[in-house]
């Protein structure tokens, strides 16, 4: 994220036209979508207003630390990736209902998901928010609270749907369990189960090779087979 601000402010935010999200550009375009926008809007931020970028890194250090503690580093980024891009679809949904014309960035609908999916996880924390000690579930509570009321009272310039869409992922995440699910882990069981099968289908060959060449010879086997039986002699 600090690095983005960096790249934005040198080159004068030429970066929003491409992977900010813009609604109108996904209107435009259609078929052909900029669907990058959905996480990459979270990587940027306002370069007029740098405590946009400090308020979301202090977020992200603080409860993303934690939650990576909690659940483990591939589940957090999974997790925190998958809660931009849902904020993503909800402003881009909204965007599109309402034709707006603007454009949305910011990490802080992920920093809502970490937020939430901490206070779920561990509600009784004790935090310090600005000077005032509070558990953790009260600071949730009390963030996802503003969001709503200025939400309805129509406070503009800020994409309270992507806060609340964060959120809501954070506490479900946590309340149905989805947040211990490790898609990677689930890939690397399956590469691992079709090794493993695949060498005990070796086995088997091999086995009824080496009963075909004792019963009728060598010259018995086709190319193929001897291929074979050469490649099973090396890897051992």
């Amino acid at each position: 994220n600090g690095g983005l601000f960096l790249l934005q402010f040198a080159l004068q935010d030429k970066l929003e036209h491409v992977f900010a999200l813009w609604p109108l550009q996904w209107a435009e375009r259609f078929p052909f979508v900029p669907v990058w926008q959905l996480v990459s809007y979270g990587f940027l931020h306002s370069t007029s207003d740098v405590f946009h970028l400090l308020y979301n890194l202090l977020g992200i250090y603080f409860f993303g630390s934690m939650l990576e503690g909690l659940v483990g580093s591939r589940r957090y980024l999974a997790w925190y990736l998958a809660a931009v891009a849902l904020g993503g679809v909800v402003q881009l949904a909204a965007g599109l209902a309402s034709q707006a014309n603007g454009y949305t960035l910011g990490a802080s609908g992920g920093v809502l998901f970490l937020i939430a999916a901490c206070a779920t996880l561990r509600p009784d924390t004790l935090v310090i928010f600005i000077l005032f000690p509070m558990q953790l579930r009260t600071l949730a509570l009390i963030l996802v609270g503003v969001d709503v009321f200025r939400l309805l009272v129509g406070s503009g310039g800020t994409a309270y749907l992507v806060h609340l869409a964060g959120a809501a992922m954070g506490f479900s995440a946590v309340r149905l369990h989805w947040i211990w699910i490790d898609p990677l882990e689930k890939l690397e069981e399956q590469r691992a189960a079709a090794v493993q099968r695949g060498a005990e289908d070796d086995a088997r060959r091999l086995d009824q090779l080496l009963e075909q060449i004792h019963e009728r010879g060598i010259g018995s086997l086709s190319k193929s087979e001897k291929a074979f039986l050469k490649r099973m002699s090396s890897r051992k």
